[in-house]
Order: C-alpha cells, then structure tokens, then sequence
C-alpha cells in the first residue's frame, strides 16, 4: 500500500498547474500588492498561518479568482491540520464548479482525513470517472481500498415532509355485478406527514479482510390521519470478506413493522451483497434476501418473501451519473390470493449545475401480479403502476454539512380489481449530505 504522504503527492501533482498563478498576476515590484497577491507569495514561501489570513480577508474580483482563493484556502487548511474546514472550501468551489475533478479530488481527500469515509469514496468514485492520469488513479484506488479497511462506525439519519394524496381512482364498485359506493373514508387523502429515517452500524475486524456487520435501522411515516402512520425498525448481524474492488457479505436480519400504532408484521431471514467497482465509471451491487413473515392478526399472509435488488450506478464525468435498480419480489402466503410476484425498474439520472443546484429525474414502472383469485371480487389481482419523481438539490445552503432539496412526484396505478386503482402525488423536501 502506499502511504498517505504518497498518495497525496499524487493528487497534488495534479493541481500543480492550476495553482500556479499566471504571470499577468504576479506581482509587480512597483506596484502595492493586493491581498490575493501576498497570499500567493506567502503559500510559495511556506508560511502558511500568514498566507490564510490574507486569503480570510481577501475580496476576489469575479468568480475565477473566488475559486482560485477558496482553493488555496483549503490546501492550505490540509495542510495546517484542519481538513474538516478545508473540506468546506472544496464543497464551495464544487457548488460553483462541479466539473473541476482537483478541487473533487481535494474534498475527497478532506474527507478521508476528517473520518467522513462514506463521503470520501463517493467523491472518489466521481472523480475516477474523469480519466485521472495513472498515478492519481492508482492513488485513489489505494484511498478507495483503505477506507473499505478501515470502516468501523457509520450512521445515518434522514428527514423529509411528505404531503400526499392518495384515493382511489373510482367512486364505485362492481362486486359480484352489484355497484357499492366507496365511503368518503376510504377515498379520504393521506394529507400532511413526515419521514424520518435513520441506522447505525458497526463492523469490528474478524480477520484479515474479514469484517463483522451490525447494525440497525429505523424508519416513521407520520401524518395527520393516524391509521396512515407506519414504523418499521431492523437488525443484521453478520459478515463481510473485503476483496479488490469489492465486497461480499451476508447474515441474518430480523424486523417489525407497525401500523397505526399497532403491531402488523414480524420478520426474520438471510441476506447476502455483493458490490463490486467493475472500473472507475462503473459499480454494481446486488442485494438478495429471504425473510418469513408473520402477521399479528393477518395469519392468512404469513410466508416467505424472496427479493433481489440489484443496483448498477455508472458515472458519466463529476456532474451526471445514471443509477438503475431492478425490483424482482415473491410473496408466497398461507391464504393463496395474498401471494404475488413482482417485477419493477426505476431510472434516475443526476445532473449537477455550476449555480450550486443537482437536479434528478427518476421515472419507474412495476407490475405485481397475486398467485389466485381473489374470493370477493371473482379475479386475480394484478396491479400495474408507473411513476415519475423530480428533485432539486441546493449545494450551496449547506448548515453543518446538511444540503436542502425539494422534489415532486407522480404515481398512477391500474389494476384488474377497480377498487386498488388509485394515483398519488405529493411534494418532497429535505435535507442531505449526499451531493
């Protein structure tokens, strides 16, 4: 491996060129130096402390020289020993300027040095995507392997606002020919709600590239009709073997799930990823699990589901990046019409913009179809949905890390048995520190 003195040489012979001040802006011995001027002639000399108080209070004259300052900022913040406030800097030119690989290079490093690993290999994966030169590459490679390594905590937490409407389509029924009108009730709006979500884990060392996996995850849909609220909570234990370019693990996961307040569902079962680099624009996981079910007053459903998720991201360059996620899903249940199966896919495409926003469309479609007639209505239910989500990410209002975003989706679902057609829509907003 190389060492991390190494690995940085590499990537600052990367920005060697950049930061070299053209010779226009030198300065000239007959003339009184700006501060951006001072900080530049400091930096060369070594002394550092000198040279980021006059870059604190310079004022550029136009973007490029904002970038120039914020970037000399955080190198030389790396290199006082500061890179949780250098990693600021690199975030701001990136907001301005997604597509300089250096300064996404820089704030991944800020990272790895500041123990945010999940953020620093997301940084280096972008940037491997841009053809770095063979020396930055395999740099950035020895990053990406010691973070696998070294990973011991992480966690995790989310909240957003999610106003809905969701109603069924039809006001009417047909059972067994015979109309039935569908109650204000049932045709009632969720209304008002908020998820909050978040998970801890820990992953002691086991072995030479044997690592143990716990950990723990919760999420609330909270809205203003009660019967609406849902809670689900769960926890693995298990084990990941750490290989070149990847992983593998597996074990055990047991959840519950609660609906308006009161217990629904137990479960317990195997799971198993795999996740793998297949080059520095491409990255695979595949996730599989196996989980028997069973219900606090639904007997009738208890059974086995069987899921496998995978997830391909492939990089375009720092600004775009194209994830798809296939869904395939078996419900088997004691009472045969609660069984199904289900295929679905969903898109999203990433684009990042030099005005400090991330814009993603994601459209989706799925099918699920039920093993057998349901006994009410005389069919088999199958249920058809398509879908499409936007959202819009501001980079530049970051508090603590935390970036706002705001989205909007559409969902519309036909089914063979009119009374689960329904279409929803909502608006979404946020925070997240994964831009």
């Amino acid at each position: 491996m190389l060492p991390l003195a190494r690995a940085a040489v590499a990537v600052a012979l990367l920005t060697a060129t950049a930061a070299a001040a053209p010779a226009s802006e030198r300065p000239r011995p007959s003339a009184s130096l700006s501060d951006m001027q001072a900080a530049r002639m400091l930096v060369r000399a070594g002394r550092l402390e000198h040279a980021r108080a006059f870059l604190e209070q310079a004022r550029p004259s136009g973007e490029e020289e904002r970038i120039e300052r914020l970037f000399l900022l955080g190198r030389v913040e790396m290199r006082l020993g500061m890179p949780r406030r250098a990693a600021g800097r690199f975030e701001e030119i990136l907001a301005l300027r997604p597509s300089l690989t250096l300064a996404r290079l820089e704030l991944a490093r800020a990272y790895y040095l500041s123990g945010r690993d999940d953020a620093a290999g997301r940084q280096f994966n972008l940037s491997l995507a841009d053809g770095l030169p063979p020396s930055a590459e395999a740099a950035v490679e020895d990053f990406l392997r010691r973070i696998d390594a070294r990973r011991r905590w992480s966690a995790s937490v989310s909240a957003s606002v999610l106003p809905e409407t969701e109603r069924p389509d039809r006001e009417t029924v047909l059972i067994g020919g015979v109309p039935f009108r569908l109650s204000e009730d049932a045709r009632a709006p969720s209304g008002m709600g908020a998820l909050i979500a978040g998970g801890v884990s820990f992953s002691p060392t086991v072995a030479e590239d044997v690592r143990g996996v716990l950990a723990a995850s919760a999420a609330a849909k909270v809205y203003e009709r009660p019967q609406w609220n849902e809670t689900t909570v769960s926890a693995d234990a298990g084990l990941a073997r750490l290989f070149d370019g990847g992983s593998a693990s597996g074990g055990l996961r047991l959840g519950r799930q609660w609906t308006g307040g009161d217990g629904y569902r137990r479960s317990l079962g195997p799971w198993t990823r795999f996740r793998l680099r297949l080059s520095g624009a491409a990255h695979l996981e595949l996730a599989l699990s196996a989980d028997y079910r069973t219900h606090d007053a639904l007997s009738g459903r208890d059974g086995w589901r069987v899921a496998a998720n995978p997830h391909f991201l492939y990089v375009l360059d720092g600004r775009t990046t194209i994830e798809a996620a296939p869904a395939f899903e078996t419900v088997e249940a004691d009472t045969k019409h609660h069984g199904s199966r289900l295929l679905g896919l969903g898109v999203t495409v990433s684009r990042a913009f030099g005005n400090g926003l991330t814009v993603s469309l994601a459209p989706a479609a799925h099918v699920r179809r039920h093993a057998a007639r349901d006994p009410l209505f005389g069919k088999t239910r199958t249920d058809r949905s398509v879908g499409v989500s936007a959202r819009v990410l501001h980079r530049s209002l970051r508090y603590r890390g935390f970036a706002p975003y705001v989205g909007y989706s559409l969902e519309r679902t036909r089914s063979t048995i009119p009374i689960h057609e329904h279409r929803n829509h909502g608006a979404i907003a946020g925070v997240t520190r994964a831009f």
